[in-house]
């Protein structure tokens, strides 16, 4: 969260929405403690994994479809599984087992998907994964010890690991193998745009709210058409302005499929719909978003919303200046607080709850407070400490006013607290 351009702040939408959930996902990034996976050290989370391999692979797949030598998704996901793997230098069968681990796993998984395998009403388990049926073939096949061998290697490459019992185990959050599983059944069911309507991949895109800006990417540009400007012709006679009709397209990665109207009202897809591409060069040509477009990866289904100018953008306002003043004045409240349960397989489990836990060994919200109270009080001794000389006082309220309104975090309260502290110091 920084100073923009102007006077607005900068913040992301990922801080957003994972914010919504749990602050101390948003912790885990600005303590920088959980760096992006692309690096070779640090910690990472089965599902970046499987984000940044699918994410990786697009680029791949664009940047070669098209000339001479051509890839497929499939080989180009298999392209960056490879790299990691020489990377992080782990056993030399492990290739192997992961290939085999992701086989076995699928013809399992095929008879929940084809309705062999039911509920007690006949309808398909949303996720099959969790289930008693899945655990036992799973044990009795031998996937369950291959998975956990496959597992072991982890903590070499920064993806911890997770004391929990055996009844936790099939729901817990995913490691290496099943992170390789789940970008392999996407790769087979992805069906891309083709390469001419594509104008960009992994996009970052702007959303210019009235007093926030806010940062996000759309996984793929497509162009959608162009239209005419309205207004008189140029006077030199030259070709009119035209503008030029955008898709956007957002990979959703969640294991279940949410209902349109959830969808038609999900934060990213309504920031997606006020946004503008930032970096792609259309010259004099304004950009208008034509549509909207939500893939979901596991089903391979894809969901077009055509969204209207300010649609949601009071909701993503008001939101936005929520989490900064929250994140400004350290309110993380970690959702672990109602119960280890309440964390399922939220990725970022295997970080929290690793060792003696997080709340033991970091304490999040106890730093946060007092970095922020250390913030302050240099702040309020820097403004008392000013040059009051032939001043008004309506001067020195505004100053004072101008002060609070740059410190979200600090209440009334607090900085009468601050200035009695700082008066028994002198």
């Amino acid at each position: 969260m920084d100073k923009a351009k102007g006077k607005k702040l900068q913040i992301l939408l990922d801080d957003i929405w994972d914010w919504a959930f749990c602050p101390l996902r948003v912790w885990w990034r600005r303590t920088g403690l959980a760096p992006d996976v692309a690096e070779v050290e640090g910690k990472r989370t089965g599902d970046q994994l499987v984000r940044e391999s699918i994410r990786t692979a697009t680029k791949i797949y664009y940047r070669f479809n098209g000339k001479e030598q051509k890839y497929n998704f499939g080989q180009s996901l298999g392209l960056v599984w490879k790299r990691w793997l020489d990377g992080w230098q782990i056993d030399a069968g492990i290739a192997k087992a992961l290939v085999d681990y992701h086989q076995r796993r699928r013809s399992i998984l095929s008879r929940f998907e084809d309705g062999q395998i039911t509920n007690r009403e006949g309808k398909r388990y949303k996720r099959p994964m969790w289930t008693r049926f899945w655990r036992e073939m799973a044990e009795s096949s031998g996937l369950t010890s291959l998975r956990k061998s496959i597992d072991s290697q982890q903590r070499k490459i920064g993806l911890g690991e997770l004391t929990i019992t055996d009844d936790e185990y099939y729901q817990a959050p995913i490691g290496l193998a099943d992170a390789f599983a789940n970008s392999m059944d996407i790769a087979n069911k992805l069906e891309l745009p083709e390469r001419e309507s594509v104008v960009g991949v992994n996009v970052p895109m702007i959303v210019e709210l009235p007093s926030v800006r806010m940062l996000c990417r759309a996984d793929l540009v497509t162009r959608e058409g162009v239209s005419k400007r309205r207004g008189r012709p140029r006077k030199d006679g030259g070709e009119p302005a035209k503008i030029i009709k955008l898709g956007y397209e957002q990979f959703l990665f969640d294991e279940v499929l949410p209902p349109p109207y959830s969808l038609a009202r999900d934060l990213r897809v309504l920031a997606l719909g006020q946004a503008v591409p930032d970096g792609l060069d259309f010259g004099s040509d304004k950009t208008a978003v034509e549509a909207v477009a939500v893939r979901h990866l596991f089903s391979g289904e894809r969901q077009d919303f055509h969204p209207k100018i300010g649609d949601g953008s009071d909701i993503l306002e008001s939101l936005a200046r929520a989490v900064i003043t929250g994140v400004r004045g350290g309110a993380y409240v970690p959702r672990m607080v109602c119960g280890w349960k309440a964390c399922g397989d939220c990725e970022y489990r295997i970080l929290c709850f690793s060792e003696s836990g997080v709340m033991d060994v970091f304490n999040p919200p106890l730093m946060a407070q007092i970095e922020s109270s250390q913030v302050f009080q240099g702040k309020m001794k820097e403004f008392l400490r000013g040059s009051r000389t032939e001043r008004r006082t309506g001067e020195i309220l505004r100053s004072f006013l101008e002060f609070m309104a740059k410190s979200p975090g600090l209440t009334p309260e607090g900085a009468l607290w601050m200035l009695d502290n700082l008066e028994a110091e002198s």
